[in-house]
């Protein structure tokens, strides 16, 4: 019996003496914590290598690192001289099944395609999930994620820093109370994507070998036999199987210049990432889910660079709808990455002066009470009009603003939400804001995926978000689009 098993055995005889404000719970139960400082949970980390690496991190300044999983056998050992304690594993499902009388909770720090399989398979043992944005790569994952989170009672948050600050919430706030007036536009524009991405990138090593027996006569052999090592060594450290997952099979090429699929290439591809838009999306528009519900869009269309239904687009443009609600009028929401930015006129009708150059990332608010923006490029900032902030930052019922913890880093929020035994502590939880606010965005990248031609508008998806079903589908002559819903899993893996 582990440590962690025998003081919390010894807890629940103490408490059952003394009544105290809560108590350990064995497995199987909903999940149960004591409000004592002195009681520090068990976690296993999945995926510890970049965001997993200060997720692994974070989590440690609050909990004892029990297990640790990763595919790259050479980030594991790093990991292991890290955390010495921990226990490693390559396999997720194995870190689960042999300690699942040990951990509380588990972080979920890998590529997009598997969070949903991990995290649900975690919730379902009743193990507390912290787990990296975007919540999942298909809507549906969102969806099954949110309900499995709320029928399990397991504490739950999304990776999206910003929510367990005070920033965020007091904007919220501001638009909720109506410093806006009604919200016509919303426009939000980013540099990403960062990493490869576009139908010209190369993906296998035979193509590799026809390109620069073109391009580079003289050196293609050493070209070729320098590739050939690149993959060796690769493959010796890397468990390519396991780092599939769910995805079909395909072959593990490291790329030409960067590698296209692991450490990180992997977002801008259909079958392991979300793009441009589900890196980012979850962190800009965090608040403007809080304020305005962005979890029911009616429709989304967009233009883009091209892609070839296996990569995406080095650039987008996503326009969504949203109906009006017995809370809000209905707005129009603009999305751009990889260098598409709202244009000239845009701009020059809402009283901004075109600036020379673009911030690489910002955002504009448009309402009826004027226009806000702001633009995350210090040396070249967007002149904005003046608009009258409210004093106090009531919310709609006139309260104040939330506030939240002294201390806002990400892990302490879900820490406390699981002492509490109060899942709705987690401001970006999966039932309420994460798995609601990714499922939106990712409407998204169906309308993405019918926008193959470059620069031109593909077809738009009318949506219906209670039988998440595309209603124009009988129309839409783009092949596949319903297929980016629901994923198939390959055998081994469980969905539902």
């Amino acid at each position: 019996m582990t440590k962690h098993r025998t003081a919390r055995r010894d807890f629940l005889k103490t408490a059952a003496a003394t009544t105290a404000v809560g108590y350990w719970a064995l497995a199987g139960l909903t999940p149960k914590v004591s409000a004592s400082p002195n009681e520090r949970l068990a976690f296993g980390c999945i995926g510890i290598g970049g965001k997993g690496s200060s997720d692994t991190a974070n989590a440690a300044r609050f909990a004892d690192i029990a297990a640790i999983c990763d595919v790259d056998k050479k980030r594991l050992e790093g990991a292991q001289n890290r955390y010495p304690k921990a226990k490693a594993y390559t396999d997720f499902r194995k870190l689960l099944e042999e300690q699942k009388d040990t951990i509380d909770a588990v972080t979920v720090s890998g590529a997009d395609h598997m969070h949903a399989a991990q995290s649900l398979m975690a919730m379902r043992m009743k193990k507390h999930v912290y787990c990296q944005k975007p919540l999942a790569r298909t809507m549906y994952e969102c969806r099954l994620m949110a309900k499995v989170a709320k029928e399990t009672g397991v504490c739950t948050q999304m990776g999206n820093q910003g929510s367990a600050g005070d920033g965020l919430r007091r904007h919220a706030a501001e638009m909720k109370a109506g410093m806006y007036g009604d919200i016509k536009e919303i426009h939000v524009w980013t540099n990403r994507p960062i990493w490869p991405q576009g139908p010209e990138t190369i993906r296998t090593l035979a193509a590799y070998e026809a390109k620069v027996k073109k391009e580079q006569a003289d050196k293609a052999e050493e070209l070729i036999a320098n590739m050939k090592r690149k993959i060796a060594d690769q493959s010796a450290n890397l468990e390519w199987d396991l780092w599939l997952g769910v995805a079909k099979p395909r072959e593990n090429f490291p790329g030409e210049s960067a590698a296209i699929y692991h450490p990180f290439g992997w977002r801008g591809w259909w079958d392991f990432g979300t793009g441009a838009l589900g890196d980012i999306a979850c962190h800009a528009l965090n608040k403007f889910m809080k304020a305005l519900d962005l979890s029911k869009p009616v429709s989304v269309v967009a233009r883009t660079s091209g892609h070839d239904f296996d990569v995406f687009p080095q650039s987008s443009e996503i326009v969504f709808e949203y109906p009006d609600t017995p809370e809000r009028k209905g707005f129009k929401f603009v999305w751009y990455d990889g260098g598409f930015f709202p244009d000239r006129k845009f701009l020059e009708d809402n009283d901004f002066k075109y600036p020379e150059k673009m911030p690489t990332s910002g955002e504009i608010i448009v309402g009826t009470k004027g226009a806000q923006g702001q633009g995350r490029n210090e040396r070249v900032p967007v002149e904005l009009p003046e608009i009258q902030f409210a004093p106090k930052f009531p919310d709609a019922e006139g309260k104040e603003a939330e506030k939240q913890d002294e201390d806002p880093r990400n892990m302490f929020e879900l820490i406390t939400a699981i002492k509490e035994n109060n899942p709705a502590r987690c401001f970006s939880n999966f039932p309420n804001q994460a798995g609601p606010l990714t499922e939106a965005m990712l409407l998204g990248n169906l309308a993405v995926w019918t926008a193959a031609k470059p620069n031109e508008w593909g077809e738009k998806v009318l949506w219906n978000h209670a039988e998440m079903k595309i209603t124009n589908l009988a129309s839409l002559k783009t092949p596949g689009v319903a297929d980016l819903i629901k994923p198939v899993y390959r055998e081994g893996y469980v969905l539902d």
